[in-house]
């Protein structure tokens, strides 16, 4: 709505109005937070398989250390 429309509002339906938009902007509010807890159950659910990567990872740098160490010597 445009600055004109808004002035050409009621009080009555202006009030209305802005009782509306808080509803609704609680609503999003609650949507938001709503997706960021599944968001971070996803990820839960889904940490033993970040931690076997993590552990991969360390065990192929280890095994690349190794080599290093007896390559110097």
């Amino acid at each position: 709505m445009t600055h004109e429309e808004y002035e050409s509002l009621t009080t009555k339906k202006l009030k209305k109005l802005i009782k509306h938009t808080k509803v609704t902007l609680g609503e999003l509010q609650e949507e938001l937070v709503n997706r960021k807890i599944d968001n971070q159950h996803s990820e839960i659910d889904h940490l033993e398989d970040h931690m076997e990567e993590v552990e991969h990872s360390f065990t192929n740098f280890i095994t690349f250390l190794k080599d290093v160490l007896k390559e110097k010597k």
